[in-house]
């Protein structure tokens, strides 16, 4: 994070610079900066501050003006560090309500509501061969697939072997 700092009418020290450090670690805590330029400027009797502070998405800026400098880079801060939460609250707001891509999205008529429309994203050809359930789970166990589909040698039924999330099989028995 680089930060410049630019005083006017009186002359920018050390205390200032770290205290201004101390402060930004909090907005940094809440996203990434890259760049922050601090104006202070003395004017009348009043302190004005004025930040920039850039990161890789957005730019936010604030001015305050007080009798104290503190108080000004206070104020300031204060003000970067809402307007970082609520860029932040909106980027996680819109990812949570975007849809998965490649999806497309349907509005019910009757309610208003959006419905996900589900794609089919690759149909294949599968022969289905000749074998006993037996034979189907070897061949299921040195294959990369979840599932075979299979045409049971003992009843002469097409069947779908497939291999559940707890590590067991299932099979799925057709009537035709």
């Amino acid at each position: 994070m680089n930060v410049s700092y630019t005083a006017r009418g009186f002359e920018c020290t050390d205390q200032i610079k770290k205290y201004t450090e101390d402060k930004l670690h909090k907005i940094v805590s809440l996203d990434q900066l890259i760049d922050v330029t601090l104006n202070l400027e003395l004017a009348r009797g009043r302190f004005k501050a004025e930040m920039l502070v850039h990161n890789r998405n957005a730019r936010f800026a604030a001015i305050e003006s007080t009798s104290d400098v503190f108080k000004s880079i206070n104020a300031v801060i204060d003000k970067i560090q809402k307007q970082v939460k609520k860029h932040k609250a909106k980027l996680i707001n819109r990812k949570r309500l975007a849809p998965p891509r490649g999806t497309k999205l349907r509005e019910n008529m009757t309610t208003g509501e959006r419905m996900v429309t589900p794609r089919v994203f690759r149909a294949r050809k599968q022969d289905i061969k000749p074998m006993s359930q037996e034979e189907a789970l070897m061949q299921i166990d040195n294959a990369k697939e979840s599932f075979l589909l299979f045409r049971d040698t003992g009843s002469d039924r097409i069947k779908i072997l497939f291999r559940r999330k707890d590590g067991n099989y299932g099979i799925i028995d057709s009537e035709i």
